[in-house]
């Protein structure tokens, strides 16, 4: 009995450690989770990165891709800052992040249904963007929950990275496939997250998602680039052509 009450309090123990947040002073300030920040501006890096890789000139699909990482870049640079100085402004810190991070997911989404040719349906997309967008964010605020950007986010780059994306992909489109490739890779993020996975202190739930979501952007730019370059090549035959 004694050695079931010791293992309890020891796990106990454990699972209270993964979970407790890192703090460290800096300046005199007292601020969290370093990991946090350093996960978030890789992300933000990337992000700076692949925007200014991608000529806005070509299509309008290229253009969505290039204000999707523009909005990326604000969204994860506000994260991590919204992690580190969590004990001065609270979930109202984090504002920022999601709203960006809402408007990321919209030009992905933009980006991959600027494939559509059906117009009625394009637009039906659109809408829906516009409303899952605007209605999660609008819960988050008044709830102070993150949970329903990242279900916005979930819904947005499953559907239309993911289904949306593939069905293209049977039309023709191949480079879209690297938009599922980043789907899928960023895919058990979602558990970590919602399950509260935490494999080490220094490498907690959150930590490991942005590793993953780092992936998946890197799968984002390479889809985005061979599409930008596709276009580019199309355009130089057909002035050759002319």
């Amino acid at each position: 009995m004694n050695s079931l009450k010791f293992t309890l309090i020891f796990i106990n123990f454990v699972f209270s450690m993964l979970n407790e947040k890192i703090a460290f002073e800096l300046f005199g300030l007292h601020l969290l989770e370093p990991m946090a920040l350093i996960t978030n501006w890789l992300m933000t890096l990337f992000s700076v990165y692949a925007f200014y890789k991608l000529k806005c000139s070509v299509t309008d699909e290229v253009k969505f891709w290039k204000k999707f990482f523009f909005w990326f870049a604000l969204s994860t640079f506000f994260g991590g800052l919204g992690h580190v100085f969590f004990n001065y402004f609270d979930i109202p810190g984090k504002f920022p992040n999601w709203i960006t991070a809402t408007f990321a997911g919209y030009y992905a989404g933009k980006a991959i249904i600027s494939n559509e040719l059906n117009f009625q349906r394009k637009k039906n997309f659109e809408l829906f963007l516009i409303m899952k967008g605007g209605i999660l964010l609008s819960l988050s605020f008044v709830t102070f929950k993150f949970v329903f950007v990242a279900v916005d986010a979930i819904l947005t780059y499953i559907i239309f990275c993911g289904i949306v994306a593939n069905s293209y992909v049977k039309r023709g489109l191949i480079d879209l496939k690297y938009m599922i490739y980043g789907v899928l890779v960023c895919l058990p993020s979602i558990f970590i997250f919602f399950f509260k996975i935490n494999l080490h202190r220094w490498l907690n739930k959150d930590d490991l998602s942005h590793l993953l979501i780092l992936a998946c952007i890197y799968f984002f730019y390479l889809g985005a680039s061979k599409r930008m370059d596709n276009k580019e090549f199309s355009s130089t035959i057909d002035n050759v052509i002319a």
